[in-house]
């Protein structure tokens, strides 16, 4: 069943007994086990695969301190609308007024940072399994935990989980979709300066969205999830879309905003402050206040959009408050300023682009939390949707080496680039073996400053000064070369374009000594 269900690659560290034998019987059907060095590692490996292919993988960890340790890997899941099936085993039912070792409610663990948490028997065991895979793939995607317990009576009464604050919407009244969709079409029709904003789930209506955008004359501003859904070069492309200082401008000018498949999981958590009115095109609806929207169109997105895009017919109705290069422009004043400082060793915003300017065409590139990511959102030369992997609903370190290697199994081949700072390889270290183990094309890029540096900046007086946020300096490239991987410490440009002149079909880790100066005007340019 979960061979059939599910991802190819299963991931994890296994503890015991049942943790073998589930190895053992996904690899007698043909699923491939990848040993990992932390479960929350493993799952991140697994959601990530299992997002790139279009089907749930399995994680599997064993009881107490397993469990424990994947719940950061399975909140990532879930806020970052991956798929995931965690299965971790447990303390058997039959035994549990006996054994109080490693013994804690693990499904009320799970609940909160899953879409669904829930033991596994011997009864309806297919039944269940099946439910499993279609609820961890179901819109939005996210992980869904099942407790294994071969002592287990019936199935129990579920824990509810989180459904990711977004809900699937089934198809609405004919009467009242056409009424709404009249609405819609009045709104655009009469928008002078209308703006899209395309979040994570607009990138599986990609073409819809880029012939939508293209009708209506609107520039787009793109989520990171979505990087990648307009290419780098697109002149209706005007940026991202944070929550932040940025794309302000721009939207200050709207006379209209439309959001396609935007979750509110996506932004940081400030205000919406735009004046302007929304309609929003999803699958589903939001269970948050985060905006009002005057329209709220959900369903078959790709089909909703073609409907907008053409109002009267084939002819194209472009916003005529625009020039055509609106976005592109806008793009260009904020990529501008972000460029205005730099500094006089290695710039975070240089090493970017060196690595933009040598990297293969279709490089996955996936990028951790922390101040690097500053300089690699906006500068990542993204070519399509999906090459570009961020944790932006959780937002947690420790995501891009694990990433890395979900990515490079599910895109066998493909050259992968792992942007991470000190901070976030710091937690991940271990997965430098898993990748030489592997022998996996993943290229880690350390952005070493020997600091959390997104931390530094917010302290004010009070806030435990440098102990708290400063490391003492390590040699990363020595710590790679110690776990099999070819490591190289590069301080200067060219010594960086040196490192990366060749060699993307390998296993290999540039520890790039950058000045972290420029952080703080990239943190006040992107959030103000």
């Amino acid at each position: 069943m979960t061979a059939r269900l599910g991802a190819p690659v299963a991931f994890g560290v296994p503890g015991g007994g049942p943790n073998l034998d589930l190895i053992g019987a996904l690899e007698q059907r043909g699923v491939r086990f990848v040993l990992a060095h932390t479960e929350t590692g493993a799952c991140i490996m697994a959601s990530t695969f299992g997002h790139l292919v279009g089907r749930p993988a399995v994680a599997l960890c064993t009881r107490g301190p397993g469990a424990a340790s994947a719940v950061n890997g399975a909140a990532q899941a879930t806020l970052d609308r991956m798929p995931l099936v965690l299965v971790t085993d447990t303390v058997p039912s039959v035994d549990r007024e006996r054994v109080a070792h490693q013994r804690f409610d693990q499904r009320a663990l799970f609940a909160p940072v899953t879409k669904w948490s829930t033991t596994l028997g011997p009864e309806d065991a297919e039944a269940l399994v099946a439910r499993a895979f279609g609820r961890a793939a179901g819109w939005p995607a996210g992980a869904v935990h099942l407790d294994v317990d071969e002592s287990a009576g019936p199935p129990a009464p579920e824990v509810p989980g989180s459904d990711g604050a977004a809900t699937a919407t089934a198809g609405a009244d004919v009467r009242r979709e056409e009424a709404t969709l009249a609405r819609a079409r009045t709104l655009l029709d009469r928008a002078k300066r209308p703006v899209a904003i395309a979040g994570l789930h607009a990138v599986v209506d990609g073409p819809a969205v880029r012939a939508f955008v293209e009708a209506r004359g609107l520039p787009v501003l793109l989520t990171y999830q979505a990087a990648g859904l307009l290419a780098f070069d697109d002149r209706r492309f005007a940026g991202f879309f944070t929550g932040g200082r940025s794309e302000a401008p721009l939207l200050d000018e709207a006379d209209l905003v439309v959001t396609i498949g935007f979750d509110h999981v996506e932004p940081i958590p400030t205000p919406w402050n735009y004046r302007a009115p929304v309609i929003t095109v999803d699958r589903g609806a939001q269970r948050s206040s985060y905006l009002h929207a005057e329209v709220v169109l959900t369903g078959d997105v790709s089909a909703l959009l073609d409907r907008l895009g053409s109002p009267d017919g084939p002819g194209t109705m472009a916003a005529e408050g625009w020039e055509p290069d609106a976005g592109g422009r806008s793009r260009e004043r904020v990529l501008a300023e972000l460029r205005a400082v730099r500094s006089p060793g290695l710039d975070p915003v240089g090493v970017v682009e060196a690595v933009g300017a040598l990297a293969p065409a279709g490089t996955v590139v996936t990028v951790d939390a922390g101040a690097h990511f500053l300089a690699v959102m906006p500068f990542w030369p993204a070519a399509s949707a999906g090459s570009v992997l961020i944790s932006n609903g959780l937002a947690t370190m420790g995501f891009a080496l694990p990433a890395a290697i979900g990515a490079a199994l599910a895109r066998p081949g493909t050259p992968v680039v792992a942007f991470v700072g000190d901070g976030g390889l710091s937690m991940t270290l271990g997965e430098l073996e898993t990748i030489a183990r592997l022998a996996l094309p993943v290229t880690v890029v350390v952005f070493n400053d020997s600091a959390l540096s997104l931390i530094e900046v917010k302290q004010r007086d009070g806030h435990g000064g440098l102990g708290a946020v400063r490391y003492r300096p390590s040699d990363f490239a020595a710590v790679a070369r110690a776990l099999g991987v070819e490591g190289v410490v590069a301080t200067s440009e060219a010594e960086l374009r040196g490192a990366l002149d060749d060699g993307w079909g390998k296993a290999r880790l540039v520890d790039a000594r950058i000045d972290p100066g420029p952080y703080r005007h990239l943190i006040r340019v992107t959030r103000g």
